[in-house]
């Protein structure tokens, strides 16, 4: 039996980090398209959104801001922001150049909760993504982390025997530990200390 090792990085908190709190965001997405929006439209969007998204329900932002009403239209909502998620994020200074060593001896993968096309986008953004062997989003599979199938679903992209979570929360580390992968908990500072800090 062969000893193929693989790193599967969280997307946003890990490979990708925010630059402004989200709700800060939220409201700049919303301020920036024409047309009534409700008070407390930040806040209902917010409950709106994770209703649906946890229920993995297709379009939840889009479905969100349809639910808060107000004239103005839900698909510039949506799209607004996405934008400024994308403008909010933004990779560790190295992390290119630590994805593109790493990948030389290890199957590289990403895991986030999320829309692929939303997630991927991101990663594409900041050219991420020529360093990856698989990416999964928890909507392909319909369920999120800490679920054990969105990891399952990895398995089945990498060539490898034993897998590495690199998170930044306990959905990261405890669906890992539930899947029978080691988990790495991400504490900021880059990853150059991978693969030594890996207790495989």
């Amino acid at each position: 039996m062969t000893d193929e090792r693989a790193i599967v990085f969280d997307l946003d908190g890990t490979l990708l980090h925010y630059t402004r709190d989200f709700e800060a965001v939220l409201s700049d997405a919303v301020d920036a398209v024409d047309g009534d929006v409700p008070d407390g439209a930040v806040d209902a969007y917010s409950d709106a959104f994770f209703e649906r998204f946890e229920a993995c329900e297709p379009e939840p932002s889009l479905g969100a801001f349809e639910a808060i009403g107000g004239d103005a239209d839900p698909r510039a909502l949506r799209d607004s922001l996405r934008q400024q998620e994308l403008d909010m994020c933004q990779p560790h200074e190295d992390a290119a150049a630590d994805l593109d060593r790493l990948s030389e001896t290890f199957e590289i993968g990403v895991l986030t909760n999320g829309i692929h096309e939303w997630q991927r986008h991101k990663l594409e953004a900041y050219d991420l993504d020529e360093y990856v062997d698989a990416f999964v989003a928890s909507y392909e599979v319909g369920a999120h982390k800490p679920d054990v199938a969105p990891f399952r679903y990895v398995e089945e992209r990498l060539d490898a025997d034993k897998h590495a979570m690199v998170g930044d929360d306990d959905a990261d580390v405890a669906g890992a530990r539930a899947a029978g992968w080691t988990a790495y908990r991400y504490d900021g500072d880059g990853f150059g200390d991978l693969p030594d800090a890996i207790e495989w």
